[in-house]
């Protein structure tokens, strides 16, 4: 057997064994790593197929009825993935809506059924003849319709859950990270189909783009574990040893003084109020670098600079609101008043950390 198919074997085992990992994981949300433990077994039952199929085993009649069962995989990761991060960053669990997920699923076991229901010999019979396309509803290139799917997935994750609807600087951070691991596992895997349909590559070596695979998930899988800490507080550097940071020269104790100068900055001169600011203008008031001023912001706050000084704007906003009751101050002018440039970016800011938008918000304070 070739050093390479050992190999995968050994990866396969590893991500089984990830997968009852997550199963049984304590520390983090139940669900998600229930969920992201089924990513890591159907990815190894996928590598499971192509060690099979590098083997030759599959034109064996003993394993003949496994052949294209990795085919519905592909549109199944990405569903997975979303639900897996929409998991970890609202708790909201299954949703009636996530069964649309099932119809590509479902469009690709009914498209391969007249395949999928032959009897052993006849499959090997039509591997060996090379008419798979023939024996099945699946046009030929229906995989680019799969591999849209799956670059749909990534970008739909990052557009509902990214820095604009996550205020978490970490949170924003770790999904960025987990995100780019999905798309370059989907990136690698279009490199590989492109090269195979146009005949740059043989079909066979498509283990040296399986290797690239497995660590895009390997490194998806560990996100996955250390997205507990991460979130609970701990800096990258102490659960990520494979970033870089540069060393800031500023000790524990000057950090929390800075951070009380910081708020009391925020809370006496109200800069927020001015919709100039900048991060350069705040680190003036601190006296401090703009590197160590967005440290502080970041490592104390869980928030970007803009972020940070938006919190404070919509808090002042929510103040200004509940005061408006004579119809005179409108909620365009409120969004002036607190440091927006424009009532878009105001009404954007209000739906981030609120959940509602400025009108929807001042409903029950006209109720009551």
């Amino acid at each position: 057997m070739p050093w390479y198919i050992i190999l995968f074997y050994l990866f396969v085992f590893l991500g089984s064994v990830l997968g009852l990992l997550f199963f049984f994981k304590k520390q983090g949300d139940r669900l998600a790593n229930i969920l992201l433990g089924t990513f890591a077994l159907l990815f190894s039952y996928e590598l499971l197929y192509n060690c099979f199929k590098w083997s030759g085993y599959l034109t064996d009649e003993s394993f003949a009825h496994l052949i294209a069962t990795q085919d519905p995989l592909w549109v199944i990761y990405g569903s997975l993935v979303y639900i897996y991060v929409r998991q970890v960053l609202r708790g909201t669990g299954f949703k009636k809506n996530d069964l649309w997920f099932l119809v590509p699923v479902i469009i690709i076991v009914v498209l391969g059924f007249p395949f999928y229901g032959m009897g052993a010999s006849e499959k090997v019979q039509v591997i060996q003849e090379g008419t798979y396309y023939k024996n099945v509803h699946m046009p030929k290139n229906g995989i680019w319709a799969i591999m849209l799917l799956m670059f749909f997935y990534a970008w739909l994750t990052y557009h509902r859950f990214g820095p604009s609807r996550t205020p978490g600087f970490r949170e924003n951070r770790w999904l960025k990270w987990f995100i780019g691991c999905y798309f370059g596992y989907v990136l690698a895997f279009f490199f590989y189909v492109f090269m195979v349909r146009f005949e740059l590559m043989d079909y066979r070596y498509d283990y040296f783009v399986d290797i690239v695979i497995v660590f895009f998930i390997g490194m998806l899988s560990f996100f996955g574990f250390v997205q507990p800490e991460v979130f609970e507080g701990k800096a990258f550097k102490e659960v990520i040893p494979f970033i870089k940071y540069r060393k800031t020269g500023m000790s524990e104790a000057l950090s929390i003084e800075m951070k009380h100068k910081l708020l009391a900055i925020m809370d006496k001169e109200k800069p927020y109020l001015e919709n100039t600011l900048r991060l350069d203008d705040l680190a003036k008031k601190m006296n401090l670098s703009r590197n160590h001023t967005s440290q502080i912001i970041n490592q104390h706050f869980n928030l970007s600079f803009f972020d940070f000084v938006n919190r404070y704007r919509i808090e002042e906003a929510k103040r200004l609101l509940a005061e408006a009751q004579d119809g005179k101050t409108t909620i365009t002018q409120i969004a002036y008043d607190v440091g927006f440039n424009n009532r878009a970016s105001f009404y954007k800011a209000f739906k981030k950390f609120e959940g509602q938008s400025p009108s929807q918000y001042l409903k029950p304070q006209h109720a009551s």
